[in-house]
């Protein structure tokens, strides 16, 4: 077989290959045999019928099969020979079947970028102080009272603050945005910053049995879409005006939190929660800015075909959702996600190779110890569950792209960043 690999422009790669006649004489009798021992053929017995009989009647067909049987096996030869990393489907540009049965063919495809030496010098990540002041520790306390407060009767006008139960009737809904026509025992949160705007002004004054109408425009982008923009009039019975009664900042608040035994241990808890969390929140964004910064330094080119194959996946999802989308927009915003998602899955697999960062059995199972913990399962079944769905290579991959983030987290300068 003779293969001839040339470059194209930046990734491409055309592929002309020469199959020999005997090669495809071969394949080709040996599709006649096999399909002799079952041919059925008047005038012979199964099994029995004459290769050239065969070759009259099912030549064709077989023919063609063999064509796509050696090509598929050439193919993959030129590429295995010539340690061509493929990162499209071959496109066929020609094919010819001589009459000795000589096969050539030409073919244009796609590679994945060669990585040389991947580059990580200089890598500066921001990094803030972990400590929490007292006021953050206050609001969550402040959340927490919220969390156990209990709501009291009044006879009086609502105010501001209040929290008020009415009875809702639709009165009006020109976009039949609502399936539903009365909305009995809603609860309006007077101080919240979700509450819309109109049962803020029209709900304080009234006290209970007041009945008012009250026109909502919801606005166009409402986190809900299917509210969006529409209009709707409720006739709203005020049932009760309530005020909202905050527990102390005592030590029985602390252990209906489940945060200590006293309200000091309470604050101290909360404290601790806060850095923790600050700690993972800006370690997930010391590893967003690495993969940016490994992007930038090892800029790699991303063969078209698995940047069109990604877009393509995005916009078949979109429209199963049965939303109405901008195909052209999506493309273009979605574009540079894929390259760059790309780039990185090169460039960290690279770099453990480079680096001999490797997933060792301890990380496996240690992992899996916490997922079984987790879940409150053994070990075994956290394995045959993963076994089962096919996660363990995704695993594998996970641990495996986490300690190479670890490795450059290791290797990178932190910058302390200024109050």
């Amino acid at each position: 077989m003779k293969v001839e690999v040339t470059n194209g422009e930046g990734l491409k790669r055309h592929v002309s290959v020469t199959v020999p006649g005997e090669t495809m004489k071969a394949e080709i009798d040996k599709r006649l045999k096999e399909l002799g021992k079952d041919a059925q053929v008047d005038g012979f017995r199964k099994g029995k019928v004459p290769l050239n009989r065969l070759r009259d009647q099912f030549g064709d067909k077989v023919k063609m099969d063999a064509v796509d049987e050696i090509f598929r096996q050439s193919m993959g030869k030129a590429v295995d020979d010539n340690k061509l990393k493929i990162a499209s489907r071959p496109t066929v540009t020609a094919l010819d079947l001589a009459d000795d049965m000589t096969l050539t063919y030409e073919a244009d495809l796609e590679v994945f970028p060669e990585v040389g030496q991947v580059i990580f010098d200089n890598l500066n990540l921001p990094s803030a102080s972990m400590e929490v002041d007292d006021a953050e520790v206050d609001e969550v306390i402040g959340q927490i009272r919220l969390q156990f407060s209990e709501l009291r009767s009044l006879d009086r006008p609502a105010e501001k603050d209040d929290i008020v139960v009415i009875d809702m009737v639709k009165v009006a809904d020109p976009n039949d945005t609502l399936e539903e026509d009365e909305f009995p025992d809603s609860t309006i949160d007077l101080s919240s910053a979700a509450t819309l705007p109109e049962f803020k002004e029209h709900l304080p004054g009234l006290k209970a049995d007041d009945q008012k109408e009250i026109k909502v425009t919801y606005d166009k982008d409402y986190s809900d879409p299917a509210f969006a923009g529409a209009q709707i009039t409720y006739a709203c019975t005020v049932k009760s005006v309530n005020e909202r009664v905050l527990p102390e900042i005592n030590d029985a608040l602390a252990k209906r939190a489940g945060m200590g035994e006293t309200a000091l241990e309470l604050r101290i808890e909360i404290r601790k929660r806060l850095e923790q969390q600050k700690d993972v929140e800006q370690k997930k964004a010391q590893r967003r800015l690495l993969v940016d910064l490994l992007c930038a330094k090892n800029d790699l080119a991303i063969p078209e075909g698995p940047i069109s194959e990604y877009l393509d996946n995005l916009v078949k999802d979109f429209k199963e959702r049965g939303e109405e989308f901008d195909e052209e927009a999506i493309r273009k915003q979605y574009r540079s996600i894929g390259i760059k998602s790309m780039q990185w899955d090169i460039l960290w697999r690279s770099l453990a190779d480079q680096e001999k960062i490797e997933v060792l059995t301890e990380d496996t199972e240690n992992w899996i110890k916490g997922f079984a913990a987790y879940h409150k399962i053994t070990p075994e079944q956290a394995t045959e569950s993963l076994r089962q769905g096919g996660k363990i290579q995704e695993l594998r991959d996970s641990i495996h792209e986490e300690k190479v983030l670890s490795f450059l987290t290791e290797k990178a300068t932190l910058v302390p960043l200024k109050k």
